[in-house]
């Protein structure tokens, strides 16, 4: 039974939620880590691996049937397809990213892994980022519990921030782009009609998609 353009867009605004779930994930609390630089990691990427064996497991459920060749389900398919192959590549930009902060703080564990430089801890000063006098001991208080100097600790963490932030920004154009693509398949033009043979004009992928054994008749 060839799934319905509410079906197929209920499908894309279900992959879109679970890409939501990574911008509202939390991470540890402040305070609760010998590593605070670190927290900025945890939580997108505790909710990401979930989020992509989830959409790894949705591909898969419609490789097992019968390929479609209706326009709203190569559509549906090549989203989804494109949504987890984003959501791949941004994860593991983002893992490299963690390991380079790690690599700074010293706390890799590969055989590599070098100590950080020290800097003097007056360096954060010189940065122009202004701190007032509790700040500044709260940021050598967390430094010493991380083993780092004050001023590498806050390059560390700084690091740490701007690679999530990076990393949920690629999320949210995931996740809005989903939400798009469910609302095009809603409410688009006719999009149940079928392709027939004729697909001569139609992406390479999509033309090795319906050649393939056990394509939709």
């Amino acid at each position: 039974m060839t799934p319905t353009r509410d079906a197929l867009a209920d499908l894309l605004t279900e992959a879109a939620q679970q890409v939501g779930s990574v911008l509202t994930a939390q991470g540890p609390a402040v305070g609760t880590s010998a590593r605070p630089y670190l927290a900025p990691f945890l939580g997108p990427l505790a909710a990401a691996t979930p989020v992509l064996h989830s959409l790894s497991e949705q591909l898969d459920a419609y490789f097992s049937d019968p390929l479609p060749k209706t326009p709203a389900g190569l559509f549906t398919l090549a989203c989804l397809a494109a949504a987890n192959g984003q959501l791949n590549e941004a994860t593991a930009e983002f893992i490299s990213a963690v390991e380079a902060v790690c690599d700074r703080a010293g706390i890799s564990p590969g055989p590599s892994a070098q100590p950080p430089a020290t800097t003097d801890t007056d360096s954060a000063v010189g940065t122009g980022i202004a701190f007032t006098n509790p700040e500044w001991e709260a940021i050598q208080k967390a430094a010493r519990i991380g083993g780092l100097d004050a001023g590498e600790f806050v390059a560390v963490s700084a690091s740490a921030v701007a690679a999530s932030l990076l990393f949920t920004d690629l999320c949210r154009e995931i996740f809005e782009g989903l939400l798009a693509d469910a609302e095009y398949v809603r409410t688009g033009p006719d999009t149940d009609a079928a392709l027939g043979t004729d697909v001569e004009n139609l992406p390479t992928i999509v033309q090795h998609l319906l050649d393939a054994p056990g394509a939709a008749a």
